[in-house]
Parts: structure tokens; C-alpha cells; sequence
């Protein structure tokens, strides 16, 4: 018997279908592997699988099961023991009867079958326990037949092992080798992931033998019974519920608006609050395609994070090392692409029309969207899909006119602001000290001011001036650049060391960082820098606390959630609001190890004149930003 005698069905549900006899004993009696990763697993699955079972013993076959450490008492009892009487002859003996007919003694002697097969080797069993970036259970279930020609057929769905679990309403998607080549990379794609965890390969798992777990303390017997009085309400729960009912509000003008915008501060859940719009369309059958397109590596890493976390649907990636972009678009129905944001012209030339009519698209940090090159590369692309949410916490691009007529045709206006005066308000981001640190332009500083502003003038006087951005932005990085904000910096850090105890450093350039270097050295601080080339694993090694300071330029000033920031300190600060908005992020968040955290935010303000006619008002920018924070300083939390 082969498994290419079953049909080739795509889904069943219980519902419709008698999972147990119309899938899993068929495939089990013509197979001689069968692997399962399952959240929960007893015995009762295999007294009523006993003849499917039966079948896969015939043909000289094992069965490996992964399952979280939620096991039935009896059942525990029975697989150790099993598990012991491998290398032990005595135990061995102790079960006494041998089974002659598995089928049989499953259906009426289940727990000392259960320990003869483990003993045997014809079942092994493995504990897996989530751990690094996960703390919840082992709640995957998925699963692979092989026959003895290498025939092969994947599934993926809701049931667990268990009696019950046939009793529910649930589903199974199914994969099969020989159909073809999209079918067979979905198979060859779970028994890797299988292998992986088997082999205790999978960073976020821990994989034991069952003796092992046991030893450790690490299985958790479940109980039957329930609550015999109703649960207490729980106050604690009303008042987060009602801290964050921002986003419930969110959700519910996307789902009526279908395109759009969410301005939502730094912290607030954009990224929760974008994984509930996409269960929403699933679960209301409007979307099966989803594309998530953001930039940087960093935070396509913490996306990926939030995804395996969040959602059972599979997740490609297409940036830096990840080359997943074909196998999404080979079958992009029910499934997730991570992708940058330069990559995702190419990819949407590919994609399948169907694909656009049921797609959601997501453009974190939206904002980055209206770059000219993205402009050019996406015009009239964007709009084709059917739901396009944008987050970001200051969506608009100061002096750029062209790429926010592009982000607001092609994904849609601001339809919700949920912004820092609010968030400190309710208590989910921190209020903060505002540290102002006057300084003065030198000679030097002045005389590049009045020479850029002078070119400007001449120009426009010669009917050649270059647009207003350009000088703009060159008096900007002379204030950026400005070495009078260092002796002030040196000044203050020395009377309040501890305020680079858990501080980001905004410098403009790796050259204007070693000079913040210096200072740092002399106040025995554990520092490192970040900037574009340097190891990602620093960013690490400050996430976890192993260095009191990271001096950066621009790498994260979005998107990167690290809790236990305090302080950072703004050498570079633009006058658009969007990248101070982003920085003030890092160190805004709650941190649950220090439920008192007040931030500080330590600025650089400018106080001399220059008589000179600036018509980008850039000089008065310092005075400007102080004004904002001042303002945001002043606001008390509702957590204080």
C-alpha cells in the first residue's frame, strides 16, 4: 500500500469529515514514518488510532511525537516508563505481557501498550518548552506521513492528539509530494521544521526526553476538573483594557475604512495592533494574503518575532540573508511576507492578480515610503490591493510635498492619531525629565552659516538657486556638527553619571562620536557604538544590559523596542519632528523591571543670534524643539 492510494484532498474539518478514519488511520496503515509536533497529547488518540497504528508497526515504522509539557498524569507515568525500560532489563520484565496484536491491546490495555511501544522503539516522544524570545507553550501542530517509496504527505491545523480534539470543531490543511512542485516544498518545508526542533535546533525551544523532563520538574500534569464557582472578575485586566481600548478603536475604523493610516506614538502597540487587523480579515474571510514591507534589518527581525508569536499562518522573509520571496509567491494565499522596502517593487511585479484582490499590505514606518525612488518604483502599484494599512508615529515628511501626495494615494490618509501627549497621559509610555544644555556657534560654526546663506542669496539673485531643502539642510548639519555642544555634555555627565546609565547617543557622524567617546571613557562607562557597519550583535549586547551606553547615528531610531532605555541624548536632532518623535520612543517605553521608570531626555539648545536673513528657519530650530519637549515634560502619567 502506498499513500498515493488516498485522495489528494486539500482540507478537512470535523465537521465534514471523520478525521481519525478518513485521514490519519489510512495514512498511518501505508506509512513507515509518521511525525507529529502537537500542543497536547494523550492516550486516548492512540486507542482510537489503534488500527492505523497497527498498520505502521506492520511495515516496520516509528512514529516521533514533539508535545508540550501539559500531559495526563497516567500517561506520563506510562511513557517514562517506557522510556526507562529501553536501558533498563528489569523494568523491561516489569510490564510482563508482550503485545501480540497492538491493535488490540491499544483499544483495552492503552497505558501498557503505550509503554511497550516506547520500549520498543516503535513510538519516541519529546518534551518541547519555549524559551529565549518565547515564554508561552508548545501549541504548534503540524505533521508528516512517509511511505516507504518517500511518497509523503504534510498537514497543518488545529486538532491536537488528543479524544477530545475530535469532539471540537476543527481543521487540517494538507500537503501531498507528488502532486506537484508548490506541494512538495510544503512538504519538504515541515519535515525540516520537524528535524529542526527534534533536533533541538530551533533557537526559541528546548527539546528534552521525556525521562529528562521528568527529572527536571518540567511536566505539568493537566487536570480534568473545573472551577466549581465562578472566576473573580479581575480589576487589573478592566483598567489595561481600558488603557489600550486605543486600539480596539484603531482596529474598528481600519476594518470600515479598509485603507488609511495609523499615527500612533512610539509604544502605543502599532505593530499589535496591525497583527489584530490581520486575524480580523482572516477570521472574517476578507484577506489571505498579507505583505509586510518595512526597513531595516532590525526591525524586520522584531516583526519576524511578533509573527511567530501571534500567528500559525507560514512566514517568508525577503531581506538581508533571507531569500523566501519565490516560495511566497509560488502559493501567497494564508500566508506572510516580511519584506524591505527596496525589494518590494520587484516582488509585487511577480505576484499573481488574485493575490492583490484579497491582500493586505502593511507599510510600517510609512513615512519611509515616499523616498523618490520609491515614489517612482511603486506609483499606481500600491493601490491595487484591496486593504493597505500604513503605522507610524509622525506619517507626515517635512519639505517634501511630492512623496506624501504619493503615500496618501497610494495607501491612504491619516484615520486615526493616537499620539504622546495621550500615551504618557494613560500611563503606557513614561513621563520624562527634559535636560536643556545651552550652548553658543563658534566663530567657525558662524562664519559656515553666513557662508551657505550667502551662496544661497547669490544664486537666487543670479535667478540659480538650488532648492530651499539644500541649504536647509546644510545649516542643519552645521548645527548637527557643532563642537560647543561638548563641553557642556562633558560638564553636566560629570556632576550625573548616572544618567548615561541605560542611554542612547545621537551623534551625526562616526567622527563626532569619538569625541562623545572621550567623555564616556572618563566616566569608566561600558559604551559601544552602532553605526552602519558595525556588529548588529552590539545592539544585543545593550538590549540585555551588558553595556550602560550605544552611540549611534540613525539605525535606530525606529522601530526597535528595548524596555530598559532611560535616557538618550540628542547631539543630532532634526527640526522636523519625526526623528526626535521616533528617538523619544527608545526611552518612553514601560519598563515592567522598573514599574517607577521616569526618562530623561538630555537636549542641546543654541541660545546666540545670527543677524543673518535664514529663509529655511532652521537657525531657530533648537528653540523650537525645546518649546515642543518642554510642553511633553510637563505632562504627568496617569501611572504616577
Amino acid at each position: 500500500m502506498s499513500l498515493r492510494d488516498l485522495p489528494t484532498t486539500p482540507h478537512l474539518a470535523t465537521s465534514t469529515h471523520k478525521l481519525l478514519e478518513s485521514f490519519y488511520v489510512p495514512a498511518l496503515a501505508r506509512s513507515n514514518t509518521y511525525d507529529r509536533g502537537v500542543g497536547f497529547f494523550t492516550s486516548n488518540w492512540l486507542r482510537l488510532a489503534a488500527s492505523g497504528l497497527a498498520g505502521l508497526a506492520a511495515n516496520g515504522g516509528k512514529a516521533r511525537i514533539i508535545a508540550s509539557p501539559k500531559l495526563d498524569p497516567d500517561d506520563c507515568a506510562a511513557l517514562n516508563q517506557g522510556a526507562d525500560a529501553r536501558n533498563d532489563p528489569r523494568l523491561r520484565a516489569a510490564l510482563e505481557k508482550e503485545v501480540k496484536d497492538l491493535a488490540h491491546d491499544l483499544t483495552n490495555n492503552t497505558l501498557t501498550t503505550l509503554a511497550w511501544m516506547v520500549a520498543d522503539g516503535l513510538l519516541d516522544f519529546r518534551i518541547a518548552i519555549p524559551t529565549g524570545e518565547l515564554d508561552g507553550d508548545f501549541h504548534d501542530k503540524f505533521g508528516i506521513f512517509q511511505d516507504i517509496s518517500r511518497n509523503a504527505i504534510a498537514f497543518h491545523g488545529s486538532p491536537n492528539d488528543s479524544e477530545k480534539a475530535f469532539r471540537n470543531y476543527e481543521s487540517i490543511s494538507i500537503y501531498y509530494s507528488w502532486v506537484d512542485e508548490r506541494e512538495l516544498s510544503r512538504v519538504k518545508g515541515q519535515q525540516e521544521r520537524f528535524d529542526l526542533i527534534w533536533d533541538n535546533g530551533e533557537m526559541n525551544l528546548r527539546v528534552y526526553q521525556l525521562p529528562d523532563a521528568v527529572r527536571r520538574n518540567l511536566i505539568e500534569f493537566a487536570t480534568h476538573s473545573q472551577r466549581p464557582y465562578a472566576a473573580p472578575s479581575d480589576k487589573e485586566d478592566t483598567a489595561d483594557a481600558w488603557k489600550w481600548r486605543h486600539q480596539r478603536e484603531a482596529i474598528a475604523e481600519f476594518l470600515k475604512k479598509k485603507h488609511g493610516i495609523l499615527e500612533m506614538a512610539t509604544g502605543t502597540g502599532k505593530t499589535r495592533t496591525a497583527l489584530s487587523i490581520v486575524d480580523e480579515l482572516r477570521e472574517r474571510g476578507m484577506a489571505q494574503t498579507f505583505i509586510i514591507a518595512a526597513y531595516g534589518t532590525d526591525l524586520l527581525d522584531q516583526w519576524h518575532k511578533e509573527l511567530v508569536r501571534r500567528t500559525s499562518l507560514p512566514i517568508f522573509r525577503a531581506y538581508e540573508r533571507h531569500h523566501e520571496a519565490q516560495s511566497f509567491l509560488n502559493d501567497p494565499e494564508d500566508a506572510v511576507l516580511l519584506v524591505s522596502r527596496q525589494s518590494l517593487a520587484e516582488i509585487l511585479s511577480r505576484l499573481r492578480a488574485s493575490a492583490y484582490q484579497r491582500g493586505l499590505l502593511i507599510c510600517d514606518e510609512v513615512h519611509g515610503m515616499g523616498s523618490p525612488s520609491l515614489v517612482s518604483a511603486l506609483t499606481g502599484r500600491l493601490k491595487l490591493f484591496a486593504f493597505r494599512l500604513g503605522l507610524s508615529a509622525t506619517p507626515e515628511r517635512e519639505y517634501d510635498h511630492v512623496g506624501n501626495e504619493f503615500i496618501e494615494d497610494e495607501i491612504g490618509p491619516v484615520i486615526f492619531r493616537f499620539g504622546l501627549e495621550e500615551a504618557i497621559e494613560r500611563g503606557i509610555l513614561c513621563s520624562f525629565d527634559y535636560v536643556e544644555l545651552e550652548y553658543a556657534f563658534s566663530d567657525e560654526d558662524r562664519a559656515s552659516v553666513r557662508q551657505a546663506i550667502r551662496r544661497y542669496h547669490a544664486k537666487a539673485s543670479a535667478g540659480e538657486a538650488p532648492a530651499i531643502d539644500v541649504l536647509y539642510q546644510e545649516i542643519a548639519r552645521i548645527r548637527k556638527l557643532s563642537r560647543e555642544k561638548i563641553e557642556p555634555f562633558r560638564r553636566y555627565t560629570h556632576t550625573h553619571p548616572e544618567a548615561l546609565k541605560r542611554s542612547l547617543i545621537f551623534v551625526e557622524t562616526a567622527e563626532y562620536g569619538f569625541l562623545v567617546q572621550e567623555i564616556l571613557m572618563s566616566l569608566n562607562l561600558d559604551f559601544h557604538t552602532y553605526y552602519g557597519d558595525d556588529d548588529r550583535l552590539n545592539l544585543g549586547r545593550f538590549a540585555r544590559g551588558e553595556l550602560d551606553s550605544l552611540i549611534t547615528c540613525h539605525r535606530i531610531s525606529e522601530g526597535i523596542d528595548i524596555q530598559s532605555v532611560n535616557t538618550i541624548v540628542l547631539f543630532s536632532a532634526a527640526r522636523a519632528r519625526l526623528e526626535t518623535v521616533q528617538r523619544l520612543g527608545r526611552c518612553l517605553r514601560m519598563d515592567p523591571a522598573n514599574p517607577r521608570k521616569r526618562a530623561v531626555v538630555i537636549d542641546f539648545i543654541r541660545t546666540d543670534d545670527i543677524d543673518e536673513n535664514d529663509p529655511t528657519g532652521e537657525l531657530t530650530a533648537d528653540i523650537e524643539r525645546r518649546d515642543w519637549l518642554r510642553a511633553l515634560a510637563s505632562i504627568k502619567s496617569a501611572e504616577t
